[in-house]
């Protein structure tokens, strides 16, 4: 009796294929998920660390602080006082894609003569409050906003899928999705003082160094 040909037939084929296309389907849709997550867990780790600063600053110094928008992060570069050369990443969100995060010593010597009054838009992804027109209160029996993300430079453009990351004044930071924020999901997550949410209105990016 002669013995069957070895080899697979055509439908053994077409399900070894299926079964690879769902693998390939499935880590399409997964590995995305997993480095936005990452993206966004970077993020909200570095507001929390520039949260906490402020914390530490606001007690060390009275009044309302010197600069706003990213002029306050950035102003602790320059002067090296809060962040020193070679700790710049903190300043930068892996989801904005308006910055590249700086990789070389020359990348970096270029936050030591930043012009405060007028930084450009390309060495800090972060927002801060705008602490002339709305002052924090000591008085505030709530957090209060005193930084989050940018959205890029025309306060739109978001760093991440479906939300943004918001730190306050007690040195917490946080994800607020759509829904938390009160935003549709047709509309764009706008921060700065176009924003209809009144929160991320407190926010700015640019601003002029306080009186």
């Amino acid at each position: 009796m002669r013995r069957r040909a070895q080899g697979f037939t055509l439908i053994e084929i077409m399900v070894v294929i299926a079964i690879i296309a769902g693998l390939i389907g499935t880590v399409a849709i997964i590995v995305p998920q997993m480095q936005e997550k990452q993206k966004r867990l970077t993020c909200v780790n570095n507001l929390s660390q520039l949260g906490q600063t402020f914390v530490v600053e606001r007690t060390e110094k009275a009044g309302k602080p010197k600069y706003s928008g990213q002029s306050l992060w950035l102003s602790w570069r320059v002067k090296g006082s809060k962040i020193r050369e070679g700790e710049e990443g903190i300043l930068v969100c892996p989801g904005d894609n308006g910055i590249t995060a700086p990789a070389t010593p020359e990348d970096r010597k270029k936050y030591n003569d930043i012009d405060l009054g007028s930084p450009p838009s390309d060495m800090c992804s972060y927002a801060s409050r705008d602490f002339g027109t709305y002052p924090l209160s000591n008085e505030s029996k709530s957090i209060q906003l005193i930084g989050c993300d940018r959205n890029g430079p025309d306060g739109k453009t978001a760093h991440h899928k479906d939300g943004l990351n918001i730190v306050f004044d007690n040195g917490s930071a946080e994800f607020y999705d759509r829904e938390k924020l009160g935003v549709s999901p047709t509309d764009p997550i706008v921060v700065g003082p176009e924003s209809p949410n009144e929160t991320l209105k407190q926010a700015i990016y640019t601003k002029q160094k306080q009186d």
